[in-house]
C-alpha cells in the first residue's frame, strides 16, 4: 500500500488495511528498520514512503501531491501557466493562505517555480511537474527490485519474477508449507489522466495476495 500510496499518513493506513494500531505500529517499525520505508512530517502529519522505489525527486513530488487540494492546485496551474496566487484563489474557491501553504510544498518538490511580473509572483510547471505529466517519474528502479529480491530470498520465500515493466511489479512467492501467493505492486494509479487528475479516488490502492497452484 505505501508502495502504491506514497505519502500516506499512519490513520489512513490503518482504516483503510483495518489493522490495530499497535501491530501497524510494529510492522512499520520493521518495515523502516528493513530499510524498505522511510517517513517524514508534512503536513502537520506523519507520512510514509517506499525507500529507492523510485528517484528521491519522485517521491517528494507524490508526497507533495498527496492532498486533493494541492493535485486540484497543481492541476490548475498546469491548465493556467502564469497564474497567480489570487487567481487560484478566486478560480478554486479558496483563501490565497491555502493557496500560499499548497505552493510553497509544490516548489520544494520542484513540481511548479515562479517569476515576478511587477507586483505578481506567477507560477509555471518546473521541471518535475513536466515529468509527472509526461509519466517518466513512475519508474520502478533496478536498485530496488534488487533490494526486494534480496530481503524476499531472506525470509525463504522463493521469489521468482514473473513481470516487471516500468509501474509494475510481479512476484511469485513460494512460501514454506503454504501456498504459493503472488506478490503484485501496480504503480500504474500514479499518473495524470486527461492532464487532470492524478490517481482515482473511488479506486484504493492494494497489495494483492492472490493464491496459485504450487509447481
Amino acid at each position: 500500500m505505501i508502495c502504491e500510496s506514497p505519502g500516506a499518513y499512519f490513520f489512513k493506513i490503518a482504516g483503510d488495511l483495518d489493522t490495530p494500531h499497535g501491530t501497524l505500529s510494529w510492522h512499520l517499525r520493521m518495515l523502516e528498520k528493513a530499510g524498505l520505508i522511510a517517513t517524514l512530517k508534512f503536513g502537520g502529519k506523519r507520512c510514509y514512503y517506499p525507500k529507492i522505489l523510485r528517484t528521491e525527486e519522485a517521491e517528494k513530488a507524490f508526497v507533495a501531491l498527496n492532498s486533493d487540494k494541492a493535485r486540484e492546485i497543481f492541476s490548475y496551474i498546469m491548465e493556467n501557466e502564469g497564474t497567480y496566487q489570487q487567481e487560484v484563489a478566486d478560480e478554486l474557491n479558496v483563501h490565497h493562505d491555502t493557496v500560499r501553504w499548497h505552493v510553497k510544498r509544490l516548489k520544494d518538490a520542484e513540481l511548479i517555480y515562479s517569476e515576478h511580473d511587477g507586483r505578481r509572483l506567477k507560477y509555471y510547471i518546473d521541471t518535475i511537474g513536466k515529468k509527472l505529466i509526461e509519466g517518466s517519474l513512475n519508474l520502478i528502479s533496478e536498485r530496488y527490485l534488487r533490494f526486494l529480491i534480496d530481503r524476499l530470498e531472506e525470509g525463504c520465500l522463493s521469489p521468482t519474477i514473473i513481470e516487471t515493466t516500468k509501474d509494475r511489479i510481479v512476484i511469485r512467492l513460494e512460501c514454506p508449507g503454504v501456498e504459493d501467493c503472488i506478490l503484485e505492486l501496480d504503480l500504474s494509479k500514479w499518473k495524470f489522466i486527461d492532464g487532470r487528475e492524478i490517481e482515482e479516488e473511488e479506486k484504493e490502492p492494494e497489495v494483492e495476495h492472490v493464491a496459485t497452484t504450487k509447481v
